[in-house]
């Protein structure tokens, strides 16, 4: 269920860039400093073309219509509300009465005086 939640909320577009994003800085720290590559990289002035494909694709999924059009009517079957409340087999299921239950009862005091227990 939570992949599914993932998927809807967008999170693979968010997978798909990150690793875009971490391969632009690969290639750009090559030949500058992290800092120049962490600012072309962020920039947005030249994406790479896995940018360029998760971007059009983003766009492409916006356009899909978000929900799907069911030509058939809805067919309601109803019962009465005896057929629903029935009791399963006719079991009954009452708990038992106290006077039924016995409790276990000690055979032997505690001793006197309590011991106590030196660390």
């Amino acid at each position: 269920m939570c992949l599914a939640m993932f998927s809807i909320a967008g999170g693979h577009w968010a997978v798909l860039q990150t690793v875009a994003w971490a391969q632009m800085l690969r290639d750009y720290s090559k030949d500058a400093t992290v800092a120049e590559a962490v600012e072309k990289t962020f920039s947005g002035e030249a994406p790479c073309s896995l940018c360029v494909q998760i971007d059009q694709a983003r766009q492409q999924e916006e356009k899909l219509p978000a929900t799907v059009k069911v030509d058939k009517k809805a067919e309601i079957v109803l019962l009465s509300s005896h057929d629903i409340l029935n009791k399963p087999f006719g079991l009954d299921f009452s708990y038992p009465s106290l006077g039924d239950v016995s409790f276990a009862t000690r055979s032997n005091s505690p001793p006197v005086p309590v011991p106590i227990h030196a660390a």
